[in-house]
């Protein structure tokens, strides 16, 4: 029966690369390999994936939990289970930075407003919005209160914050009205 032979595209280790697998395992079992035993192994490491720095941990692995010979079979068997525990690379990383505060939040979309040509709206006693109660969802601003929203998170949760300008659908509530009194 013919053997099994990795594809030429298959990840796995160069020769040298071999070596310090099986140099690492010289350590605990002092075996001797040689030209064979390299190439051996070579294929285990395309069939396995492995990669250097995890066949070499699962060397140590072993060998700091059982006295049996290492085979690449006992490699291949760690570096699966450690890839099937490892935590997803999102849950690697910790976010570096804190938060952005909601002065530099609002500074930061009024910059972005400019250049996208947005108009910019102060809200005054007279505008016809305030006439009407806000029908967003969020909102839900009183006759003569300006629009905004409810700080749900962090040290403010529960504050209101006013947003600059109105809900369109606020603007849309309150022109239906001057339209109906037309």
């Amino acid at each position: 029966m013919p053997s099994y032979r990795a594809p030429a595209d298959a990840a796995g280790l160069t020769d040298e690369q071999i070596r310090a697998v099986l140099a690492a395992a010289m350590g605990y079992d002092n075996r001797r390999p040689g030209d064979l035993n390299v190439a051996a192994w070579r294929e285990a490491s395309q069939v396995g994936r492995w990669t250097l720095g995890e066949a070499v941990e699962a060397v140590h692995q072993h060998y700091a939990t059982q006295t049996d010979f290492l085979m690449p079979g006992h490699v291949t068997q760690r570096i699966k289970a450690a890839r099937r525990t490892a935590p997803l690379p999102a849950e690697r990383q910790l976010p570096t930075a804190p938060p952005a505060e909601p002065e530099r939040v609002r500074a930061a979309v009024a910059e972005i407003g400019a250049r996208l040509g947005w108009p910019e709206r102060n809200t005054t006693a007279s505008d016809p919005e305030l006439s009407v109660v806000c029908p967003h969802e969020r909102c839900r601003a009183g006759k003569h209160r300006p629009c905004g929203y409810r700080l749900t998170r962090g040290a403010h949760a529960g504050e209101w914050r006013p947003i600059r300008g109105y809900h369109p659908s606020r603007t849309k509530a309150a022109q239906q009205k001057e339209a109906d009194h037309a």
